[in-house]
C-alpha cells in the first residue's frame, strides 16, 4: 500500500471510530437536542467514510 492509501484507510477508521463514539454518548444523554446533534454527527461521519473508501 502507498502512503497515500495508509492515510486513506486511517482516516476512514478514525471517521468511523467517531461516528461509534457519538452513537455511545446519544444513548447516555438524557437531553433530546443532544441526542438528535450527536446523531446527526454520527451519520455525518459515517456518510464520510463511506465517500472516503468509494474514492479509494
Amino acid at each position: 500500500m502507498s502512503s497515500k492509501a495508509e492515510s486513506k484507510a486511517k482516516l476512514v477508521q478514525v471517521k468511523l471510530e467517531l461516528a461509534a463514539k457519538c452513537d455511545r454518548l446519544a444513548k447516555l444523554t438524557k437531553s433530546t437536542p443532544r441526542k438528535k446533534t450527536l446523531t446527526y454527527q454520527a451519520a455525518k461521519f459515517r456518510r464520510q467514510a463511506a465517500d472516503l473508501s468509494v474514492q479509494s
